[in-house]
């Protein structure tokens, strides 16, 4: 289970260098190994509606590998509630927010944030 969620988090993170560039927000929800996916990526920074929707529109790549399926929709911002958020991680000017883990997850989702260079904040 452990290992799973450093993936997620690792497949959240790596969705970055592109996500980084939109002024909204991404949210992702599906199941991945009997594990429930919701979270949501958001950046200050601006790019082109058109491009964002293209970036962050339908099926999340890599996760049909994984035997999950997830679909990501573009949003205005990042709901609340989440149970934890990972600030810049990789250096990008982003937060994940994470909704829907259990303690053991968020831990682990933490770890991944901090090894990627983020600072991780519980709201």
């Amino acid at each position: 289970m452990q290992r799973l969620c450093l993936v997620l988090a690792a497949l959240a993170i790596a969705s970055l260098p592109t996500l980084a560039q939109a002024k909204s927000a991404c949210h992702i929800q599906g199941q991945v190994g009997g594990m429930v996916i919701n979270e949501c990526t958001e950046t200050d920074q601006n790019v082109a509606a058109d491009q964002l929707k293209q970036q962050c529109n339908g099926e999340v790549p890599g996760l049909a590998e994984l035997g999950g399926q997830a679909d990501a929709r573009v949003v205005a911002a990042c709901p609340t509630g989440a149970g934890g958020v990972c600030e810049n991680p990789r250096g990008t000017q982003a937060r994940i927010y994470y909704y829907k883990r259990s303690a053991q997850e968020l831990a682990t989702v933490q770890q991944a944030c901090q090894m990627q260079g983020g600072q991780w904040i519980k709201p």
